[in-house]
């Protein structure tokens, strides 16, 4: 069985068993024959913030979905926001084939970003670190892209560590399909879950990355509107991955907080002003009744805060360090540049 090639680029090495990986990757035939310069075919991103454990998980898992099937060349990028936990140190030891970046932590959109700058490959695979692929997953993504190329980005079916139907987009769930029926077939979507996404380079280029001024939650109903508008589908495929939930992050006041002005920022947008107006209106009662009733003092807190921001319509302020680079990288007229090795750079020059 052909083995997986996995595309690494050149940093420090620590102790780990040896591999036989470089960037860029060359084959040669023979000692007449020119080197063959092997492209990457797909970019897996993941995100990470003090989730050791469930991360080496996902990085297992990786690592043996690439073993299975023929040979597909992969370049694999961890950005890590500074954990506490030794994240950074497992991955250099333990999976030398894939590329550690320390970063400094702002959130989903800013740590995916910083993913798809320094990877090349035509087709980028969002990957959660708590999330399980599968190499039929992986395969069916890509050539479901490969045919139609109409399609912005794919997702399989997630489903629970249990093996049931894993319900997202909370509210947003009323229209998204998987969550009540389920997938036999290729069947579009109006939202895809950056848990596990694939999506095309050449959209990313023309639609934008994500918007930093997103924390997290949020950004993904962005991007895909902004893909959508832009005249590109969306679609969930049959195939199944176990996504843990909440195991890369832990439910938090800041968190909830920061769901909440992140869809005032979402609805500011993209909504029409009665839309956000009514929002508005009715996450400050929210605030204003919780913070008087809620018997937990971290959470009157958080409820105060809300009402603070909502009164003064401070949809940027978040309770969380953003990246200062705003929605700059998600504009589809700001030019992309491309360094020496052919990576995207989706920050303004």
């Amino acid at each position: 069985m052909d083995q997986p090639r996995l595309k690494r680029t050149s940093r420090r090495r620590r102790s780990g068993p040896a591999r036989p990986l470089a960037a860029p990757v060359e084959r040669v035939a023979s000692p007449a024959a020119a080197p063959e310069i092997v492209s990457p075919e797909v970019a897996i991103v993941v995100p990470s913030y003090n989730g050791r454990r469930l991360l080496e998980q996902t990085l297992r898992t990786v690592e043996r979905v690439l073993a299975e099937g023929p040979r597909l060349e992969v370049e694999v990028v961890v950005i890590d926001g500074r954990s506490s936990d030794g994240s950074l140190e497992m991955v250099e030891q333990q999976f030398p084939w894939a590329r550690a970046v320390s970063s400094p932590n702002h959130g989903f959109g800013h740590a995916t970003n910083r993913g798809i700058e320094r990877t090349t490959a035509p087709y980028v695979l969002f990957l959660n670190s708590d999330l399980f692929l599968t190499r039929a997953a992986l395969d069916a993504m890509r050539a479901r892209l490969e045919a139609d190329p109409r399609l912005a980005a794919v997702q399989p079916a997630l489903q629970n560590p249990d093996g049931t139907r894993q319900k997202v987009f909370g509210a947003f769930g009323v229209i998204y399909s998987p969550n009540w029926k389920t997938v036999r077939a290729p069947s579009r979507v109006p939202i895809v879950s950056f848990a596990c996404a694939m999506i095309r380079r050449d959209v990313l280029r023309r639609v934008g990355a994500l918007d930093e001024n997103f924390f997290l939650y949020n950004e993904e109903y962005d991007w895909c509107v902004r893909a959508q508008r832009a005249g590109y589908r969306l679609e969930v495929l049959p195939e199944r991955v176990v996504h843990v939930g909440q195991g890369s992050t832990a439910p938090s006041p800041a968190l909830i907080l920061e769901a909440q002005r992140g869809f005032l920022y979402f609805a500011q947008k993209h909504g029409p002003r009665f839309v956000l107006e009514g929002l508005r209106l009715a996450m400050q009662f929210e605030g204003f009744c919780k913070q008087r009733i809620d018997p937990r003092p971290e959470y009157r807190e958080m409820w105060a805060k809300l009402e603070g921001i909502t009164a003064r319509e401070a949809y940027l302020e978040s309770p969380f360090p953003l990246s200062g680079r705003g929605d700059q990288p998600a504009r589809p007229d700001q030019p992309a540049a491309v360094d020496p090795s052919g990576a995207l750079s989706l920050a303004p020059t």
